[in-house]
């Protein structure tokens, strides 16, 4: 869309610049070109003001700067071709505050967008220091976790060295009792036999 409009300021920018170079007219049709100049130049004043809203500060400035060359030679024109009066000095005053007033436009649109810019930095900002503080907190986790599985490590191996004890512990107690059992069955068939 922007293409679009750049092309049409351009070429209304370029029908100016002819209108401007074409001087050719006769002494009773200067007032009648002037008119179709400054026309023009309303015109372009208007689609320049459209195209500080649409952004692009670059490009702006460059319609901006072709405009303002060809509206001077407009009114070095107009003061050649009219006599020194009230309308031309508050035309050309009215120019130069419309001048004034577009590069006054682009540059709080520059300022705008700049503080806008600013804003989501700091929200970048901020967000990147809750995932770095997450970060921290997720490496304190894992360190916790693996000291938990070291130490449950630790006492496994130490319950297992102990069931491993009480398991040999047993079979030597059911050793003993075996041979308890067959001395007091050997001792208990002894006596009835006597």
């Amino acid at each position: 869309m922007l293409n679009e409009y750049d092309d049409q300021l351009q070429q209304n920018i370029d029908q100016f610049h002819y209108l401007i170079v074409d001087t050719d007219c006769k002494e009773n049709e200067k007032q009648q070109y002037l008119n179709q100049c400054k026309q023009q130049a309303e015109k372009i004043k208007k689609l320049i003001q459209q195209r500080i809203k649409l952004g692009n500060e670059n490009q702006t400035m460059r319609f901006m700067k072709q405009f303002s060359q060809l509206n001077k030679k407009l009114q070095e024109m107009e003061y050649n071709y009219q006599d020194e009066n009230v309308s031309l000095i508050v035309q050309n005053n009215q120019d130069h505050q419309l001048e004034v007033q577009l590069f006054e436009d682009n540059v709080n649109n520059r300022k705008q967008r700049l503080q806008g810019i600013h804003k989501n930095l700091s929200k970048v900002q901020s967000i990147y220091e809750k995932i770095s503080s997450l970060a921290f907190q997720q490496v304190d986790s894992m360190l916790q976790v693996e000291q938990d599985f070291i130490y449950t490590e630790n006492k496994t191996q130490k319950a297992s060295q102990e069931l491993t004890r009480t398991q040999q512990s047993q079979k030597s107690n059911v050793g003993y009792r075996f041979v308890i059992i067959c001395i007091l069955v050997f001792i208990v068939i002894i006596l009835f036999i006597k």
